[in-house]
């Protein structure tokens, strides 16, 4: 545990090396991204459109996935492995691979969880934001989406390695897929055709979405911790499997 904490520690001051004020970009693109969809659902409620939330919920639901954003759609420094060569250095310090990236990137989490999450989380109560969660049930909900989410950066990883490292490529096709699929960006209650009858149960549907419908109260516990832990043991096996099968190539593609 102790090469856990150091190295998230390590992880913390690299991203405040410079001074906190290269953080403000972050920040301010994160409240450009919030702002926006505040209004848009205020005034789709105005308008008498049933979303099949109250506007509470759908307020609170982006507002959290603001706040919880880095946890709930985890990216990880693993995107750009081979095209960095950061590949071997990792395989020759005392700690597994999956135990670097995990700490490593939860320690890149802190700064801007402290620095924009926790005053925002103050400040919820002016903007008329409920962040008080319907249920405790989802503290182990953000564990499993958060271990989910990694389990996802290894398995597109091995994917990307597959198709001769087409970094960027694969990139872009994760964000959307998972945005989409998630529920983060669109909350399944409000998909039509009733989509959120089966959206919750596909493997991305135990990421951000299933925590944030936990979190409003739109989903109940049974509904949500069960798939979470299915899709964490299905994935997480398969992507260990193919790892493991996949290190020749990471190395090679090193050097």
């Amino acid at each position: 545990m102790n090469k856990f904490f150091k190295t998230s520690q390590i992880a913390l001051r690299t991203q405040t090396n410079g001074g906190i004020v290269y953080l403000f970009p972050q920040i301010i693109m994160k409240i450009i991204y919030l702002v926006p969809l505040m209004f848009i659902w205020r005034i789709i409620t105005a308008n008498g459109v049933d979303s099949g939330m109250t506007l509470t919920q759908l307020l609170s639901y982006t507002y959290i996935n603001a706040l919880l954003s880095n946890v709930l759609n985890v990216q990880t420094f693993i995107n750009d492995w081979d095209s960095a060569g950061k590949c071997a250095i990792l395989f020759t310090r005392p700690f597994s691979v999956v135990g670097q990236v995990v700490s490593r990137t939860v320690g890149e989490w802190i700064p801007t969880l402290l620095m924009f999450s926790l005053p925002m989380a103050v400040l919820a109560p002016l903007f008329g934001i409920q962040i008080i969660p319907n249920t405790l049930w989802v503290i182990p909900s953000v564990i499993l989406c958060a271990s989910l989410g990694f389990a996802f950066e290894f398995l597109f990883f091995c994917l990307t390695l597959r198709l001769k490292n087409v970094v960027w490529l694969m990139w872009v096709i994760r964000s959307a897929v998972v945005s989409f699929f998630s529920g983060t960006v669109i909350p399944f209650k409000i998909l039509p055709f009733g989509m959120d009858k089966w959206m919750l149960y596909q493997p991305f549907g135990s990421l951000g979405g299933a925590t944030l419908s936990l979190y409003i109260g739109s989903a109940e516990p049974l509904q949500v911790i069960p798939v979470q832990i299915f899709w964490n043991v299905v994935i997480w096996t398969f992507t260990l499997i193919w790892f493991n099968k996949s290190r020749e190539r990471i190395v090679s593609y090193g050097g």
